[in-house]
C-alpha cells in the first residue's frame, strides 16, 4: 500500500511539472487564428485547473487538498493572466481566473467520488 502511494506521489510530481510547463507555454504563445478553437477558452481553463488540482493533490499526499494547495493554484492562474497582459497578442481576463477557480472547486467537490475508484483511493489511505 505504501508503495502504491509513493508511486502515485512520484508520478504526480512528474506529471505536475510537465503540465505546468505545457500549460505555461500554451498560455503565452500567440493564438493561432488559422486553427479553429476546438474547446472554448473558459472550458480549457476549467479542465486545466481541474487536472492541476488533481496532480497537486496526488503529488503531495501528506496533506489534504487544503487552502495552501488551492491558493498556490489560484496564484499560478493569476500569474498566467498577469504575464499575458505583457504580450500584445494575449489579454488578461478575470473570466479566466473564475474558470480556474471553478476547476479547483469542482475538483474539491469530486474528491468523495474519486475515493471510490480502487487505484485512486490509495492516495487517501492511511
Amino acid at each position: 500500500m505504501k508503495r502504491i502511494k509513493r508511486f502515485l506521489a512520484i508520478e504526480g510530481r512528474i506529471l505536475l511539472v510537465a503540465s505546468i510547463i505545457l500549460i505555461s507555454r500554451q498560455a503565452l504563445l500567440p493564438v493561432n487564428a488559422a486553427m479553429p478553437e476546438i474547446i472554448s477558452d473558459k472550458l480549457s481553463h476549467f479542465l486545466a485547473f481541474y487536472c492541476l488540482s488533481l496532480l497537486v493533490d496526488f503529488a503531495f499526499p501528506q496533506t489534504s487538498f487544503n487552502a495552501l494547495k488551492m491558493g498556490c493554484l489560484l496564484g499560478y492562474g493569476l500569474a498566467i493572466e498577469v504575464a499575458q497582459s505583457f504580450f500584445p497578442y494575449r489579454t488578461c481576463s478575470f473570466g479566466d481566473i473564475a474558470a480556474d477557480a471553478a476547476g479547483i472547486a469542482v475538483y474539491l467537490g469530486s474528491i468523495p467520488l474519486l475515493k471510490r475508484i480502487p487505484f485512486v483511493r490509495e492516495r487517501w489511505s492511511a
